[in-house]
């Protein structure tokens, strides 16, 4: 009888592989992974009993694409500075010790300007071949193309000027796909870290506060914004200027006090210069010329040029004849500083008027020295404030005498007897007499 031989593997299997012993087939005891494994080396013995004989048996496990492209971390952070000085080493995105790749991740800085390099990241792909290839994409969520993906190297390019107070984050979805049709995504995130690029900005710089305002009052407080943020945008106030004696600043909170008193007479508004300054590296600063207006308040009393005017005029001055005219002034402003003036004494029979706003006074009514000879007028200066204050001057008038008068005997005729034997002469036989009426 003819004996047939059987097969056996003598080593080199690894429980990966196992003969039919009869018919010699070579069969996979399990699925291979040509990642893990992409070869073996068989030594295959084939005995009738009598004689064996044996046979290298080299085995190359062909690349399917199985296999997505991994990126080398879940998600991948980027924090870039607004305005990244160039030459700034970001990162390395690779753990070197769990990838045997070659190192392209340290990437640099450069000036934030077009095609600026911010940023790459890597994805590997075990499989061989075209397989193995990967190229990266950007899915559609960077709409106004602030970056760019560079399909080859995973390199990302600013396009434009970042901006921290526009924007602060962005968030996109990068793609790596290999050429077998395999794909996988990550999340990118980019946050952009606020650098001290803006200075305080002021709001108001116009205020008012009343002369009597009492001393230690708050009478504006200074606002400054920072479009920054953190530290850089914290504000710190000071003043400068020549008036320290009246103004104090709080550092913090901006509160200007008033340190003095005020006077409107004095000095009616104040040029204070504030300085707001950020707590950047270096820190940023900005200037306001805040005008103070002084609001007057009725602190001063009408005070006449004269306290007491002296005039003659004749008797027969006309009616409605100026005679003269009195002056007062007010250091106050508007209403608080408006005189009225009136006659307020000497005046019982109204034969004078003066003009509430010029002070002029004259002739109301037909005057006669032989009725009164002189008049002592109180004339009062009133400003017009809420409560308003009062100064009096004195005018004296003095009546000068005309011939407004024609003499009448008291009696007319006159009869007198005389004796015609006087002997003393001359002699006094009569007196006559006569009263002055008035022209008309």
């Amino acid at each position: 009888l003819q004996n047939f031989p059987l097969y056996r593997v003598i080593f080199g299997a690894d429980d990966s592989f196992r003969i039919d012993p009869e018919s010699g087939d070579l069969i996979a005891t399990k699925k291979l992974d040509r990642e893990r494994r992409s070869k073996y080396s068989l030594l295959v013995r084939a005995d009738d009993g009598k004689q064996s004989s044996d046979m290298r048996l080299n085995i190359t496990v062909k690349d399917v694409n199985d296999h997505t492209p991994k990126f080398s971390r879940t998600t991948y952070s980027f924090d870039i500075p607004e305005d990244m000085a160039p030459g700034k080493v970001l990162g390395h995105l690779l753990d070197r010790k769990r990838h045997k790749v070659k190192e392209r991740l340290i990437f640099f800085y450069r000036a934030i300007k077009s095609s600026s390099i911010v940023a790459a990241i890597l994805a590997s792909d075990s499989d061989s071949g075209v397989n193995g290839e990967v190229t990266y994409s950007l899915e559609e969520d960077d709409e106004d193309e602030t970056f760019l993906l560079n399909p080859v190297t995973g390199v990302f390019n600013v396009t434009r000027p970042l901006d921290y107070e526009a924007q602060q984050y962005y968030i996109l979805t990068a793609r790596a796909q290999d050429g077998g049709g395999q794909a996988s995504t990550v999340r990118v995130y980019f946050n952009v870290l606020d650098v001290n690029d803006n200075p305080p900005v002021f709001n108001t710089s116009v205020y008012s506060t009343s002369e009597n305002t009492p001393v230690d009052t708050v009478v504006f407080t200074a606002q400054a914004t920072d479009a920054d943020s953190g530290p850089n945008s914290y504000v710190e106030y000071s003043l400068r200027g020549p008036y320290g004696n009246k103004f104090s600043i709080g550092t913090v909170d901006g509160d200007v006090r008033l340190v003095g008193e005020l006077d409107r007479e004095e000095l009616s508004n104040y040029t204070l210069t504030v300085v707001a300054t950020d707590k950047g590296e270096p820190p940023l600063s900005s200037t306001m010329d805040v005008t103070m207006m002084v609001l007057d308040v009725n602190d001063n009393t009408p005070s006449f040029s004269q306290n007491i005017y002296d005039i003659e005029i004749e008797e027969n001055t006309l009616t409605g004849t100026d005679v003269i005219q009195v002056f007062a002034s007010d250091a106050d402003e508007g209403t608080n500083g408006q005189i009225r003036f009136t006659i307020s004494g000497g005046n019982t029979n109204s034969d004078f008027r003066i003009d509430s706003v010029t002070g002029v006074i004259s002739v109301a009514k037909q005057l006669d020295r032989e009725a009164r000879s002189s008049y002592s007028l109180v004339v009062q200066a009133a400003d017009r404030g809420s409560s308003p204050r009062v100064d009096r001057a004195t005018v004296n008038i003095m009546l000068l005498d005309v011939n407004d008068c024609s003499p009448v005997f008291e009696l007319s005729p006159y009869t007198v007897s005389v004796q015609e034997n006087l002997e003393s002469l001359p002699k006094n036989i009569l007196q006559v007499s006569c009263v002055c009426f008035l022209f008309h």
